[in-house]
């Protein structure tokens, strides 16, 4: 099982096309923090994300009932990562 879904990396890249950035321009790599337990428990851990052309990165807490994707796209748009 990995920490992000199909579904969010479609959403990462689709949030990064809409701002005007280039896909191709970012990374995303994701880190699961597995619990010393064998009970059941929430998905969490962290994502980096990385523009590649201004070597920005940031890293954001991930998992079951997070922000992360609307926290990047804020700081996307408020140009942490660069302009375009």
């Amino acid at each position: 099982m990995t920490l992000l879904s199909q579904t969010e990396r479609l959403d990462f890249f689709a949030t990064v096309a809409s701002a005007g950035f280039s896909k191709e321009d970012f990374t995303v790599s994701e880190f699961e923090c597995k619990p010393v337990t064998q009970n059941i428990y929430p998905i969490k851990g962290k994502v980096t994300v990385k523009r590649i052309s201004s070597s920005v990165s940031r890293e954001y807490l991930a998992g079951h009932a997070t922000t992360w994707l609307a926290d990047f796209e804020v700081e996307l748009r408020g140009c942490v990562f660069g302009s375009h």
